[in-house]
């Protein structure tokens, strides 16, 4: 049932939830559909239609659902205890039970609704200081971004599968432990440990900004974009055999590119790092190179012959100067 849910409702879940996720400062942040995934994911003009408006939030919890009585002689088979206990939630119900835990919740906050579950919730930029709330609750995708929250423990044991934690204070990840998550944004949060992260299926990886300098616990995940900027990395040999596609290094202190010397990378941003020598990235299928000419001594003439599609300097959104490679080398020869 998770599978198939995933696969035909997480799709519809990005459209609403978290189109706003990531480093809002450059195109780097946030992979969009159907386009570059380095370029930031547009916010869809208006909300899908399985998102219904906040209703007049109630002060008090939502009522479990009553339990179904006996069925008579030859009838159905009754449904199960914990089916009889489900609660069927609306809008409304979901707001009165976070706002029972928070009282200072406006209603804002945005779901994603199937037969009667909130499969994705939107709490971005909502006070909300307590999560007590989630213990009833079994969304997919749950986005806590720009929230005053710093204990993410009730979503221990979750099956989440998409998780935005993006400018919050949370510092502690690891009720993420053994969690199924794909997707992790955690921009500009004080977090520094990733180790709760070991062997996560994790398929995008967004530090922006964090205390982030150890990477061994993503060696065993199945990265395929990871953004790094801004953070105190030194080292990526934790990399080696991750099936990244799009990597950005910008503004850290990498040095070495050798580990991802014969993989499969297609986007590499190493702007503004000590990065001087680009001979590991021979051979590669690399279709967008960002780098700082100024600092590279070798291996320019292996960046010269690579099938790059964008080549340039910059990524940032205010003043991008990718371009196609032969504009970039003449450019770059004068």
């Amino acid at each position: 049932m998770l599978q198939t849910m995933t696969r035909h409702t997480l799709s519809a879940l990005s459209l609403f939830l978290l189109a706003a996720c990531g480093d809002k400062s450059t195109a780097e942040t946030k992979p969009g559909t159907g386009k570059a995934p380095d370029a930031p994911v547009s916010a869809p003009a208006s909300a899908p239609s399985s998102v219904t408006p906040p209703a007049p939030v109630a002060s008090t919890p939502a009522p479990a659902a009553p339990v179904a009585p006996a069925p008579a002689p030859g009838a159905a088979p009754a449904p199960t205890a914990e089916a009889s206990k489900k609660t069927f939630w609306f809008p409304d119900m979901l707001h009165a039970e976070i706002k029972f835990h928070n009282p200072g919740y406006e209603g804002t906050g945005e779901f994603s609704m199937e037969e009667g579950q909130p499969i994705a919730i939107s709490l971005r930029g909502a006070k909300i200081t307590n999560l007590e709330f989630l213990t009833k609750l079994s969304p997919l995708a749950l986005d806590l971004s720009s929230t005053p929250i710093k204990d993410i423990r009730p979503v221990k044991g979750m099956k989440l599968i998409e998780l935005y934690l993006e400018d919050s204070p949370v510092t502690d990840l690891s009720p993420l432990r053994g969690m199924p998550l794909e997707k992790l944004y955690l921009s500009r949060t004080p977090v520094s440990d990733l180790s709760a992260l070991s062997g996560a299926p994790l398929i995008e990886l967004n530090v922006v900004e964090t205390k982030v300098s150890d990477l061994a616990p993503l060696s065993k995940s199945p990265i395929q974009m990871l953004w790094l900027t801004g953070t105190p990395v030194v080292s990526i040999a934790a990399l080696k055999g991750v099936p990244l596609i799009s990597l950005t290094l910008h503004r850290t202190q990498v040095t070495d590119l050798s580990p991802l010397s014969g993989s499969s990378l297609q986007r590499l941003h190493i702007g503004e790092t000590p990065v001087s020598d680009l001979s590991p990235l021979k051979g590669m299928s690399l279709t967008r190179l960002v780098f700082t000419p100024a600092n590279i001594k070798a291996g320019l003439d292996v960046a010269r012959s690579l099938p790059v599609q964008e080549i340039g300097t910059k990524f940032e959104e205010a003043s991008k100067d990718l371009m196609p490679p032969a504009a970039f080398w003449a450019q770059f020869s004068k």
